[in-house]
């Protein structure tokens, strides 16, 4: 169970990943090894599972953003799908899901054609019985705070 102090410290790196163990100890009233020992503990327990960069995909060339459901051929075994489409540049983000498809792909491309080719490959080389793709027309994400997670709606 996380406390107060755990709980600011998420919300600090959450807001800012690069943050120091000094900046996160003066805002919860920790020395920065006192912060350093709850942030290796943190990750250690599998609370924090790392640290990332946010990158602007348009700046890097891959603005064509694209949503593909894939519905997977009976003989495809669902690990080695997983493995394929991971080696596929466009492929960003993959979700197993229940429902009529059994995946779905969040892809970053560089123009129609890297889509089209994108859905080539997972169709001929990674098991894909059948594909629907839709264009991603605008996007948010929201940070959460992490009192805020578990909050009631209303």
């Amino acid at each position: 169970m996380l406390d107060p102090i755990d709980q600011q410290i998420i919300s600090l790196l959450s807001a800012n990943g690069r943050a120091s163990f000094a900046s996160i100890g003066a805002e919860v009233g920790l020395s920065p090894h006192g912060t350093a020992d709850r942030v290796r503990r943190l990750r250690r327990d599998g609370v924090i599972l790392g640290f990332t960069t946010k990158i602007d995909l348009g700046s890097v060339g891959r603005s064509f953003d694209a949503l593909i459901d894939v519905r997977l051929l009976p003989s495809t075994d669902p690990d080695e799908f997983e493995r394929r489409v991971a080696k596929l540049p466009a492929v960003r983000e993959l979700a197993f899901l229940t429902g009529r498809f059994d995946y779905q792909l969040r892809v970053a491309c560089r123009d129609s054609d890297d889509l089209d080719r994108t859905v080539r490959a997972i169709r001929r080389d990674a098991g894909a019985a059948s594909t629907e793709t839709r264009l991603v027309m605008r996007a948010a994400s929201f940070e959460r705070e992490l009192d805020e997670l578990g909050a009631e709606p209303g």
